[in-house]
């Protein structure tokens, strides 16, 4: 036994002894795999369903391997939500079952902190009054400064729901800043973190900070980062890791990132304007910089403002540039590619560009120009804001030069009312990461649904991770006991129409209404209904009919607040999307009727989705058989994940699609579910199996 193990194994026998602890052997099974992975500092790659409980399995070996070989470990999830979940929930149980503790810190991106220098100085626009006084009694007694604790304290003062809606974007730390020029730069809510998080031995962040240190790393030669040096990486929620990635890598250059670039300017010289107060201010060198942003905010809005496209390009866009250009002649492009185009683009890119070099040397020529005005602490503090500043416009240029000649990957324009915008995504995200992540340091990926058809090979190829060992754990749940299927007989609904007007999709609509309300009856509400598209969602809303039942629907509000209110109305009922999909939780007897309504195929009409296809013709690979449906295996696998979340949960998922039972991938999509599960085709037959749960409503 190892001593890594010994002291994990320790933690464990200390929780298994606490009233009410339930032993899982498969969580102890994933500890012991993690422990071997990080005394091998080898990659790997853990499939651990629901119940497992693998935050646990991974936090314990972490925080002793870090104890006994003095390593950092930061450990990511997806989303910005779910590490605060690992940071207030699963990280203190781990750190309570060991005798001394690593240090430990919560890092994420600058916007998920507030700014103390705007709350404090009162410099938040669009605020109301009456909110003031409350930000600032809330910054002097906040310990991380993110917005859910800012939102747990105004619900606590009674301040309504209505008022919380879109302040954070207002208060939150700006894209750069004076640092350790700001008189507020002690308590800082963000520098603080990154300092807690430098000294850490045990970091929880989410996936977009990782791959923004990654960014930093690449844009500087790894002069500079954001989560400095770190042994290993742990990635919880990993098969979300590709839409992370890129997110991370795409670019759109449309009116809003003129608008933050232009902000970005317009913030340096306020943040100049600001260290040069006091006595003497050096006023010609603050109405130069002033001037000098004035001007490059007028030409990168005329830039912008003069690229145009015929008016009779479709809605989706056309691709203006591929890489390789050899895409360009395989058949998903056909009547999708106008590379006469791409001139256009390509000029507007290289003006804004120029804008920007031109900015930052004006900049500095200007501070030398008024050296001889300035005290040498004046001309370090400008010079020092400058340095702070550079980063955002380095991103800016170079995401511009991937948009006009990009390396890898698509270059597409398409309509953004009143103008355009142009947009790049890369293809093939695996080279990158492998160059930028992976090579760097050893990692583990785990999620609950990491394998396709039982193997691991699609998401470690997409990817481009190479995992040394791979652990695929069985399902906790008694799902043969805990729930039933329900797949309606062939005939019952018709074949899912491909869009809103085509031939047959009213009637389509109008039988999807009345099959999602005969199942949301049979349960009293209490039901999940996932939707493919907002399109679809919203057609079926209009048609379906519940007396008595609540139904929230996607768009009415904000992700975090439907969930609450769809918790705590028991009896309610949720529509929802690509949102609710994966990493939704609501055990207990507030889900207890998961209704999912197609099989979510991504339709290829956009350039990207186009491109894509191209990409893996010219592997000689079936786009379908290579992405579609793998990616589809996935997302069905997370959307049935939705309903059984504990041991006593129970309940019904319903496939309404047709094309399960009449097309072959349709048994391939559920043989990726549990095995084992009744599989009722009539709605009275799944009445009598409800019975017993739902006699008493």
């Amino acid at each position: 036994m190892s001593s890594l193990w010994e002291a994990v194994d320790a933690a464990f026998q200390r929780l298994e002894s606490r009233p009410d602890f339930e032993p899982r052997p498969v969580q102890r099974q994933m500890a012991q795999f993690v422990c071997e992975q990080l005394e091998r500092g080898q990659s790997a790659m853990v499939e651990a369903p629901t119940g497992v409980g693998k935050s646990l399995a991974a936090l314990l070996p972490a925080i002793a391997y870090s104890l006994q070989h003095r390593k950092r470990v930061v450990i990511s999830t997806y989303t910005a939500m779910l590490a605060e979940q690992y940071w207030r929930k699963d990280l203190p149980l781990a750190l309570s079952l060991f005798p001394t503790a690593p240090e430990v810190a919560l890092a994420m991106g600058r916007s998920r902190y507030a700014c103390a220098d705007i709350i404090r100085g009162n410099k938040a626009s669009r605020v109301r009054p009456e909110l003031a006084n409350s930000l600032q009694q809330w910054v002097s007694v906040a310990q991380e400064g993110v917005e859910s604790e800012l939102h747990e304290f105004l619900r606590r003062r009674g301040v309504p729901e209505r008022f919380m809606r879109g302040l954070w974007e207002h208060i939150a730390v700006p894209s750069a800043c004076r640092a350790r020029l700001c008189p507020y730069y002690p308590t800082c809510f963000y520098y603080q973190a990154r300092e807690r998080a430098r000294r850490a031995g045990i970091v929880i962040t989410n996936h977009a900070f990782v791959l923004a240190d990654a960014m930093v790393r690449q844009a500087t030669d790894g002069a500079a980062s954001l989560l400095d040096d770190y042994d290993y990486l742990i990635l919880d929620e990993a098969h979300d890791f590709l839409d992370a990635a890129a997110s991370a890598l795409e670019f759109d250059l449309d009116s809003k990132f003129i608008e933050r670039l232009i902000a970005h300017a317009v913030n340096l010289s306020n943040q100049v304007g600001d260290v040069l107060t006091g006595e003497n201010p050096p006023l010609g060198l603050i109405q130069s910089v002033q001037q000098l942003v004035a001007g490059f905010a007028g030409r990168v809005r005329d830039a912008y403002e003069q690229m145009a496209f015929p008016g009779d390009l479709p809605k989706e866009g056309v691709a203006t540039r591929v890489a390789p250009e050899t895409l360009a002649q395989m058949r998903p492009l056909h009547g999708a590619f106008r590379p006469d185009l791409h001139e256009q683009v390509s000029h507007t890119a290289a003006a804004i560009r120029k804008e920007i070099g031109d900015l930052y040397r004006e900049l500095s020529q200007t501070l030398k120009d008024f050296k001889g005005q300035l005290t040498d602490a004046q001309h370090d503090a400008v010079r020092e804001l400058l340095l702070q500043f550079r980063g955002e416009f380095v991103m800016a240029y170079e995401h511009l030069g991937r948009l006009a000649e990009p390396a890898e990957g698509v270059s597409w324009v398409e309509p953004d009312a009143p103008r355009w915008k142009a947009c790049y995504e890369p293809l093939a995200l695996g080279e990158w990461l492998h160059t930028r992540l992976w090579s760097d340091r050893p990692a583990l990926l785990m999620s609950a649904t990491l394998t396709i058809d039982g193997r691991f090979d699609f998401f470690a190829g997409q990817l481009g991770f190479e995992a040394h060992a791979t652990l695929q754990l069985p399902y906790v749940f008694d799902y043969r006991r805990q729930c039933a299927l329900y797949l309606p007989r062939v005939g019952a609904i018709p074949p899912p129409p491909p869009h809103a007007r085509a031939p047959g999709a009213d009637a389509y609509y109008q039988r999807l209404a009345d099959e999602i309300g005969a199942l949301i009856r049979l349960t009293h509400g209490r039901a999940l209904v996932l939707f493919a598209s907002v399109a679809e969602m919203r057609a079926v809303r209009e048609r379906i009919q519940l007396d008595g039942v609540r139904i929230l629907m996607q768009g009415d509000g904000s992700v975090a607040d439907l969930a609450r209110q769809f918790r705590e109305e028991v009896h309610s009922v949720l529509f929802g999307v690509r949102s609710f999909w994966t990493g939704f939780d609501a055990p207990g007897e507030t889900l207890v009727n998961l209704i999912l309504t197609r099989i979510p195929f991504e339709v290829p009409t956009t350039p990207l989705q186009r491109a894509r296809q191209a990409w893996f013709e010219a592997q000689a690979l079936d786009p379908f058989r290579a992405w579609t449906l793998p990616m589809v295996k996935q997302q069905m696998r997370q959307g049935f994940g939705r309903l059984i979340r504990r041991a006593d949960d129970w309940g019904i998922a319903a496939i309404l699609d047709p094309r399960t039972r009449t097309k072959a991938y349709g048994r391939e999509i559920l043989n990726n579910l549990p095995q084992g599960v009744r599989i009722f085709d009539a709605l009275p037959a799944l009445a009598d199996w409800l019975r017993p749960y739902t006699d008493s409503p």
